[in-house]
């Protein structure tokens, strides 16, 4: 297990692609909607991105969590797999994160990086 929970925006596919295994890696799934969403009640924020671009619903959410002093990561899943995989495992520990939420825009389900980069996760 990665943390006890992970934390998706509902309906868009970016959640809906990473859902399961999200399901693999935490104990407890949550999606929320814009409405639901206590940003000081999750621990982190974990923006998934290509090549350093993001959206400006992830950058609002990032200027929140950064208003609060929350740890925020970007991983870039067009960078070096094997540095994105040891950030997120030292950034968790370090952070002694136990639930994140994890952001990133819809056009990353068409990216193969992706998938490489989660399955790396679950080895």
């Amino acid at each position: 297990m990665l943390v006890n929970r992970i934390i998706l925006k509902s309906n868009t596919k970016f959640s809906n692609y990473i859902a399961s295994w999200s399901t693999a890696n935490c104990n407890d799934l949550m999606q929320l909607t814009d409405r639901n969403l206590v940003v000081s009640t999750i621990d982190a924020f974990l923006i998934i991105n290509q090549n350093q671009v993001l959206n400006q619903e992830t950058q609002e959410l990032r200027n929140q969590f950064d208003t609060l002093q929350k740890p925020i990561l970007h991983i870039d899943i067009n960078g070096t797999l094997s540095v994105a995989k040891s950030n997120l495992a030292l950034w968790i520990d370090r952070n002694k994160c136990s639930s994140i939420m994890i952001m990133g825009s819809d056009d990353l389900i068409n990216n193969i990086n992706l998938e490489r980069f989660l399955e790396s996760i679950n080895s």
